[in-house]
């Protein structure tokens, strides 16, 4: 097979959905009575095949707002439009691909057969050929007919990334997929990230710890404060593409993370402070 123009028939030139989120509240009730506020007045707008990048200190709604974007959830007030209507009718017609930290690969299939699961489980014949092309994309051409246990932990990450990608999302969105993995094997994950992304044009959003991940693979990184959830900052980026090595090594990459590590320091004080820290005091 060769991969190059197979990935190129693959491709959407930049055709990926539009994400408007407009005042979004979202409380969870906790034990004796008490309501903690995850996000409040959260507004995002996401534009057609553009890459995304979200960080924030821990406990800040970053995985609530994944989850109501991708209609696991619902907002207590606000909207939430995948090019202009609920997320369910997106998620419904197949078109919300995600990738979590868990890779959640079925141990007893193939690397083949567990990018192919998507089509199984929406009821539709797979198609071979993609799933060819898009294990191939991701680099495991020769590990197609190999199992997850027999795979590294990058590798099944890989795996868990074709398979999201497996019937042709308008919508990608990826909660810490990289999160578990070593700085080296993470880093080489975030240049194949980017080459599939420039291949597909799928919309992304990324929910990352890493302020160099956020930088190198977003068009924008956008900064949460929490106590409740809310944007604290936002940055676009303008660095050439394809970012390569060299690229993370250059002034103009440094001090974008340099803004991006004070914002993310000053969302992290005041009431964003004692919130991590009384969550840390909770921890056994």
């Amino acid at each position: 097979m060769n991969a190059p123009s197979d990935v190129a028939a693959l491709a959407r030139a930049k055709a990926g959905a539009t994400v408007e989120l407009a005042g979004i509240t979202k409380r969870f009730a906790l034990r004796r009575g008490e309501v903690v506020t995850a996000l409040e007045s959260f507004g995002l707008s996401i534009l057609p095949g553009s890459f995304v990048a979200i960080v924030g200190p821990s406990g800040c709604g970053k995985s609530t707002l994944l989850r109501l974007i991708a209609g696991l959830d619902r907002a207590d007030h606000g909207s939430v439009r995948i090019d202009g209507e609920p997320p369910e009718v997106a998620a419904t017609g197949h078109r919300i691909g995600v990738a979590f930290q868990d890779h959640a690969l079925l141990p007893w299939l193939t690397v083949h057969q567990n990018v192919s699961l998507p089509f199984k489980l929406a009821g539709m014949p797979a198609d071979r050929s993609r799933v060819e092309t898009l294990v191939a994309m991701v680099g495991l051409a020769e590990f197609a007919e190999a199992r997850p246990p027999q795979l590294s932990g990058g590798m099944r990450q890989r795996v868990s990334i074709a398979r999201s990608l497996a019937l042709k999302p308008d919508l990608l969105l990826l909660d810490e997929p990289f999160g578990a993995l070593d700085l080296v094997t993470r880093r080489a994950l975030n240049l194949e990230m980017q080459r599939v992304w420039e291949s597909l044009g799928t919309t992304t959003l990324l929910i990352t710890h890493s302020v160099d991940e956020a930088v190198q693979l977003a068009d924008r990184v956008v900064v949460m404060a929490s106590r409740p959830g809310r944007v604290h900052a936002t940055f676009d980026s303008h660095l050439a593409r394809p970012r390569t090595r060299a690229t993370t090594q250059g002034p103009e990459f440094t001090a974008l993370v340099r803004r991006v590590a004070d914002a993310l320091d000053d969302a992290m004080s005041g009431d964003g402070a004692q919130h991590v820290r009384a969550m840390a005091s909770r921890e056994p």
